[in-house]
């Protein structure tokens, strides 16, 4: 069949349209990007892509563009290979900054990342269900609800361990030094993050919990500081095991409760590679003798806190910990959602890269039931009171 003149000059009219219409459309998209706009040239064919998707793609049901969208942001997260990079919707991205100030949640109560490819659990959250169940810090999450996670995103892992309380998950587990996988059934529940918490052993020594670094933590350790240094408490230990971390100002301040002013406490690099050191920027409450607890979940902020102790000379009695020595953020989005992904690296004060490394202790113990116990005989030998003949 012979095609008139007429339907090619159509043609060819549809076809510029579409490519203007395309090109404006990148156009658009960069400049709404602000000064470092992305090239459009490199984005067009994805554009395109979305537009073909909506014009020729046979579906049985229709195209959402929202989950469409929502697929793609991921899709760029995974690409960037940040273990720690995930994408929010709105509801989780109100529980994220709901965690970040409150220190509450619906889940089961740990904190995950991928690390060297595999969903790995950082840290339970200690009274939480996960840890009650024996779920571990350095667990290896190999199957949610019978789904492998292998190649899962992290935000995709997080959305199905989160659920509504009363509702359970079982996890195939890998665990150093277990044979075979382990399956374990939790029971998610309304997680309440303790922030702070003191004990007292006897008239002279104390141990100090820090479970996480949120809005309230810096005040609830310095009034529990000046309540010991009133009471006449003469040794402290202080428990970081299985804290992940959390907001990076507050395990800053929080950390110098313990150092002189000025100290320097984090090295920070940013992504050109320029880097600007963070001091301390409070007075100390303590300068009595201390030991600092740390194993296996102690992470980020913690590490932070545990580091420049150490550096301090204080004493670190555990096992090796996680090892994060990098900065996340996370930015809102016009959806009401967000997303999640580093923006640069730190140091401790000394300039130590704990990234992938975690810090070691003076005094290794594994076993989570002699930990206390050896901090507590290095505190006795420091304030001077007879010590227990460990086996």
């Amino acid at each position: 069949m012979k095609l008139s003149k007429r339907f090619w000059t159509i043609l060819v009219l549809i076809l510029a349209v579409g490519l203007m219409v395309s090109l404006t459309l990148v156009r658009i998209w960069a400049i709404s990007l602000g000064e470092e706009s992305l090239d459009a040239g490199t984005w067009k064919p994805f554009l395109e892509t979305v537009q073909l998707l909506k014009e020729r793609f046979f579906f049985s049901e229709r195209l959402e563009e929202q989950k469409l969208m929502e697929e793609a942001i991921r899709g760029l997260l995974r690409a960037t290979q940040d273990p720690y990079a995930r994408y929010l919707d709105a509801e989780d991205f109100k529980i994220e900054m709901s965690d970040q100030v409150e220190g509450q949640f619906s889940g089961l109560g740990i904190l995950v990342a991928i690390k060297d490819g595999k969903l790995t659990v950082i840290s339970p959250y200690v009274d939480s269900p996960a840890y009650a169940a024996g779920v571990r810090a350095g667990d290896v999450i190999l199957e949610i609800d019978g789904e492998p996670t292998a190649g899962m995103a992290l935000g995709d892992a997080v959305k199905k361990l989160r659920g509504p309380r009363g509702t359970q998950v079982t996890l195939t587990i890998e665990r150093e030094g277990e044979p075979e996988p382990l399956h374990i059934t939790v029971t998610r529940d309304v997680i309440v993050i303790k922030s702070v918490e003191v004990e007292k052993l006897d008239d002279q020594i104390a141990v100090l919990r820090i479970f996480e670094f949120h809005g309230k933590t810096f005040e609830q350790v310095r009034k529990a500081l000046s309540e010991l240094n009133h009471d006449g408490i003469q040794g402290l230990i202080v428990d970081l095991r299985n804290n992940p971390g959390g907001l990076l100002q507050t395990a800053m301040f929080t950390t110098g409760l313990f150092l002189p002013q000025d100290a320097p406490l984090l090295i920070v690099e940013s992504r050109e590679g320029s880097r600007h050191t963070l001091k301390n920027p409070i007075n100390p409450e303590w300068d009595r003798p201390t030991v600092v607890l740390i194993n296996k979940g102690t992470a980020s902020g913690a590490e932070i806190m545990a580091g420049n102790l150490k550096n301090a000379g204080i004493l670190l009695v555990g096992e090796q910990s996680f090892g994060k020595g990098v900065i996340q953020e996370i930015f809102p989005l016009s959806n009401g959602g967000g997303v999640i992904f580093t923006v640069s690296k730190y140091y401790l004060g000394d300039g130590s890269d704990i990234d992938g490394k975690g810090i070691a202790p003076q005094i290794e113990e594994k076993d989570e039931k002699l930990q206390l116990e050896r901090a507590l005989n290095e505190v006795k030998k420091l304030v001077g009171e007879p010590v227990e003949v460990l086996e």
